[in-house]
């Protein structure tokens, strides 16, 4: 079986009762400071449970069938498949050259369970994706009994300047979501990333929210401590100002 079907399997109908979180599913979106790029689809499966996933999975599902309308787009000008082992896992990929992400996704592209699109309003462009398994229509039967447990969809987008996301900024230039798989395909709702970009480089420093609220905490803590220390300190000295003093 070729690679993309079985990734594609994977990613839409979630044949995991066997895999019990050995699985790992990534998407990565890079835009360049031109507006080209590239999008990567892969699956890791650890390579013990590489042979039994192989064997499981039926014939007849290809990743290129939800990804035509996009491999004939002429926004796409390469496509390229991949299969390696690192981290203890066999991970397949599938990774297309874009020219405009822009023009690709000036309308709403579904690709099994997920929406994308991509807006722009003046300088700044808009990068939404739904993540709808009900939408999708696809029924898991006995999903419920999958342990899902270190299992999760990793979603990474790379841009020049990200100026707003609902997801996690570890620095200027990368927006990263990281949806449990047990969320993805047994959510009742839908799952909604979105993130503000620019295609001009940031100038200056940019300091990651994970690392700049501690000292937020701390900062208040500390100035609530001062706070109570002035406090007491100024009821004391009224209360000693209060008391009768006698004088011999």
């Amino acid at each position: 079986m070729k690679p993309r079907n079985r990734f594609l399997l994977i990613l839409t109908f979630g044949i995991l009762f066997f895999l019990s979180g050995c699985v790992s599913l990534v998407q990565e979106i890079a835009v360049a400071d031109d507006g080209s790029g590239t999008l990567l689809f892969a699956i890791g499966v650890d390579s013990a449970s590489y042979p039994q996933f192989v064997e499981r999975i039926p014939e007849g599902y290809q990743l290129e069938n939800f990804l035509a309308t996009l491999i004939q787009d002429e926004s796409i000008t390469n496509v390229q498949q991949d299969q390696y082992e690192s981290d203890g896992k066999v991970w397949e990929s599938i990774q297309l050259e874009v020219s405009n992400f822009s023009q690709l996704f000036m309308e709403d592209r579904r690709i099994g369970p997920l929406i994308m699109s991509m807006d722009q309003d003046e300088d700044e462009y808009f990068f939404y994706q739904t993540m709808d398994m009900e939408g999708a229509n696809i029924q898991i039967p006995g999903i419920n009994l999958v342990n899902f447990t270190g299992a999760a969809y990793s979603v990474r987008l790379s841009a020049p300047q990200i100026t707003n996301t609902n997801g996690v900024q570890p620095s200027v230039d990368v927006s990263e979501w990281e949806i449990p798989l047990e969320d993805f395909l047994r959510g009742d709702e839908a799952i909604f990333l979105q993130a503000a970009y620019k295609l001009e480089p940031y100038e200056g420093v940019f300091i990651p929210w994970e690392v700049f609220f501690p000292f937020v905490v701390i900062g208040f803590l500390s100035l609530g401590i001062l706070s109570i220390f002035l406090v007491i300190i100024v009821n004391s000295r009224n209360k000693n100002e209060d008391i009768p003093k006698i004088k011999f």
